[in-house]
């Protein structure tokens, strides 16, 4: 049924362009940026709204730019986003960062979080960060 799959397909790029309607470019040329106002962080003209803090981006706006997720700070619903992981072992992340304190580095979910093993880390190393300054901010340093 090639309009069955025809129909899927529109229904889940409409979809998706729903579920990025937050991050849409303003509709006047210029130079954009990400502004905050009362909804949150979102894409619209510089200087129009005050600057968002590059740590306030929500996941969602961070998983569309390409950003790695926090991984001592992010919840486990925002960990379930990166893939390799799921809610399983998104929540075991949480449940030992709350019980032994953040991570020094992704190389020690390996050692403190059951069912997560050195290639899992690399595996999920481009989707998080747990030391050094926020790269959203800029160039910073991953582990």
């Amino acid at each position: 049924m090639p309009e069955t799959n025809a129909v899927r397909a529109w229904l889940w790029a409409a979809l998706a362009f729903v579920a990025l309607l937050e991050l849409r470019a303003p509709p006047e040329p210029g130079p954009i940026a990400l502004v905050r106002d009362a909804s949150g962080c979102r894409l619209g003209l510089a200087g129009s709204a005050p600057a968002c803090a590059c740590d306030a981006l929500p996941a969602e706006a961070r998983v569309a730019l390409g950003l790695p997720l926090p991984l001592n700070s992010a919840p486990a619903s925002d960990l379930e986003r990166v893939p390799g992981l799921g809610p399983a072992r998104a929540h075991a992340i949480s449940a030992e960062r709350e019980s032994g304190g953040p991570f020094e580095s992704l190389a020690a979910l390996s050692a403190r979080v059951p069912g997560i093993g050195p290639k899992t880390v690399d595996r999920i190393r481009p989707h998080l960060f747990a030391v050094g300054p926020d790269p959203a901010c800029g160039v910073g340093s991953r582990s």
